[in-house]
């Protein structure tokens, strides 16, 4: 069992760094050092590298313009104008008409105060105009939203899509959405990767591979931004972009037109490239706090929506939100914990949810199970004599199976549940503590809602590295931790460690669910005594049309040693992972056919912490 070491919150960059020095040793962290001072970041290079291995040819567009769809819809893209510069403008109007499909249409309302800019799009074009750019001088600056507006009424699309007057897209972007829609015509709305391209049209960086529909994510930053298309019926009810979102019109948009749709598809493929400096606004973000609080207020908006009790709250990274449920009561929470022997870990169990828990209406229910340790009895008598703490202890070995001594996790977990009497259910192992006194608040806060069935937390091991945070399909194996090992106070991929999001599965031994959820799908799996259950009972949440949330804002210490032995070094043991591996996947074999939906295609999945796929 690994001691927990002492853990201090970061305050500035030196101590960032000696923290990133005791998780990762000298040897990596001089390693980075040495890259940030040469001015070579690792990402940079290894998009580099990624875009080398993945190259756009020729041969390619060529077989793209060739293709002859059933379906050619028309996508018009909106595009506010005002005093662009001649070069970033020209480079647009050309990215456009480099197209391999070539049913798309232009609408641009240009609120620049002098002439326009005219001149320039058709200078861009060769000269001769081409008709499906649709140019409109507007009569006076409206702002943003007032000129994105004033360009969607040009709009004659089936689809209709948003982008920045200084960007680029990519030549076979609108192909792929046409591909798309030919293969399910039913899509409500579509957006695609994106990336970074500098001032000088010259290097592409800091690529963002994302997750395919994620509504938590979407609550917690706009994901989606560009390239993103919808059917154009659903744009023009939507009454368009607001004003009174400026700086974050585009996630409000996204949540009002997206609450509409029930088919909504992500091209894993990077389609458009978002011109900046890669030191420029990241490093300045604080200029842009209206911003931020617009997009605040737009995420509480879609709540407010929906019905849902919740306020929002700027996170502590800037264009992130928190979202912070109030519903009105506490139903009956009960916290399955199964036990053998080990009382010292079971009492600091539930000794720290005793001395810091917030939530204020709660049972304990311990599942022993063969242990022999007079002590561990002493402490259940303690438990159900104590006027502090509602505990229950049922004894699986002998009602269940007496002439039975060996593990089943799954069993255990069923039979506490069976005598649980909560109307929502804490699966918890006994060698978790609580860290965070609103840890159950917060997960209790996001299993509240209808469309969620089961939530987990983010978890550490006892030297503050991340044992848990949410599990992807696939990732090392059948399935492991997204951010594995990193330090906890790294914030991962596009913060993916550090913010709330939508996940295939969570771990069992963290996970909230309601009871009428766990019954409904008959709980876990007991083929499955030790391995993979709680991803079974994820996925089987999932089929039923159910969301799997991981947040990091319930934080638990999970002290399973970080160096404890592999399962495959016991011969027995070895024989049990096996057939529990190829019964998992004999039962969800089509999801890894597939692939992760909350991982995108172009990330690695034999390592932890997002790295590009590598064709080497």
């Amino acid at each position: 069992m690994e001691e927990i070491k002492e853990y201090k919150q970061p305050k500035n960059k030196i101590e960032k760094g000696l923290l990133y020095l005791q998780h990762y040793g000298i040897k990596k962290t001089v390693a980075k050092t040495i890259r940030k001072a040469m001015g070579h970041d690792q990402e940079h290079y290894s998009y580099r590298k990624f875009l080398k291995e993945n190259p756009l040819t020729e041969q390619e567009l060529q077989k793209q313009r060739n293709t002859k769809f059933d379906y050619n819809p028309v996508i018009s893209i909106v595009i506010p104008l005002y005093n662009t510069k001649e070069q970033f403008l020209t480079e647009l109007i050309q990215s456009f008409t480099a197209q391999t499909y070539p049913n798309w249409q232009l609408c641009l309302g240009d609120g620049s105060p002098e002439a326009g800019l005219e001149d320039i799009i058709k200078n861009a074009t060769g000269g001769v105009w081409d008709d499906r750019i649709i140019y409109k001088k507007l009569e006076d600056n409206t702002g943003i939203a007032g000129n994105t507006n004033a360009a969607l009424e040009l709009a004659t699309g089936d689809y209709i899509g948003f982008t920045d007057h200084d960007d680029l897209i990519t030549p076979d972007a609108m192909f792929y959405i046409a591909k798309a829609l030919n293969e399910d015509n039913s899509i409500q709305a579509i957006y695609s990767d994106e990336d970074k391209i500098d001032m000088e049209s010259k290097e592409y960086f800091l690529p963002h591979f994302k997750s395919d529909f994620n509504i938590d994510l979407l609550c917690s930053h706009n994901y989606i931004t560009h390239l993103f298309v919808v059917r154009a019926d659903i744009v023009k009810e939507s009454g368009g972009i607001l004003s009174e979102f400026d700086g974050a019109q585009d996630h409000d948009f996204d949540f009002r037109v997206l609450e509409k749709c029930d088919n909504i598809y992500h091209i894993p493929r990077v389609l458009y490239h978002w011109r900046t400096h890669p030191d420029s606004t990241a490093d300045h973000p604080e200029a842009k706090m209206y911003a931020y609080e617009n997009g605040r207020r737009a995420v509480e908006n879609h709540y407010k929506r929906l019905g849902i009790p919740a306020r929002v709250e700027l996170d502590t990274h800037l264009g992130y939100y928190r979202t912070i449920y109030e519903w009105p009561d506490t139903p009956l929470l009960s916290i399955v914990i199964p036990n053998v022997n080990h009382k010292d870990d079971l009492k600091a169990c539930i000794e720290s949810i005793i001395d810091k828990n917030t939530y204020g209406n709660i049972e304990f229910i311990i599942v022993e199970n063969n242990s022999t340790e007079d002590s561990v009895f002493e402490y259940y008598t303690k438990l159900q004599c104590s006027t502090d703490i509602k505990a229950t202890i049922v004894d699986y070995t002998r009602e269940c199976s007496p002439d039975d001594k060996s593990f089943n996790y799954s069993a255990l977990v069923n039979y506490g549940v069976s005598k649980a009497n909560g109307e929502y259910i804490l699966l918890l192992n006994n060698d978790t503590r609580m860290i965070n006194a609103d840890a159950i608040t917060e997960l209790m806060g996001f299993a509240r809602r209808n469309d969620v069935g089961a939530v987990g937390a983010r978890l550490y091991y006892g030297n503050n590295t991340v044992q848990h945070a949410g599990l992807i399909l696939g990732l090392g194996g059948v399935a492991n931790s997204q951010f594995l090992g990193s330090g906890r106070e790294q914030v991962g991929y596009f913060y993916r460690s550090t913010c709330v999001q939508d996940l295939s599965a969570v771990t069992g031994a963290c996970l909230l669910t309601s009871k009428q959820d766990y019954e409904s799908v008959g709980g876990f799996n007991e083929d499955l005594a030790v391995a993979f259950n709680d991803v079974d009972y994820c996925l089987k949440l999932r089929e039923k049309g159910k969301l799997c949330v991981y947040t990091p804002f319930s934080e638990w210490y999970h002290l399973e040693s970080v160096s404890r032995g592999s399962d495959l070094e016991n011969p027995d043991k070895k024989i049990r992972m096996e057939k529990e591996t190829k019964i998992f996947k004999s039962r969800w074999q089509k999801y890894y056919d597939k692939g992760d939906p909350y991982y995108n295609p172009n990330l690695a999945l034999d390592k932890f912490d997002y790295s590009f796929k590598s064709q080497n």
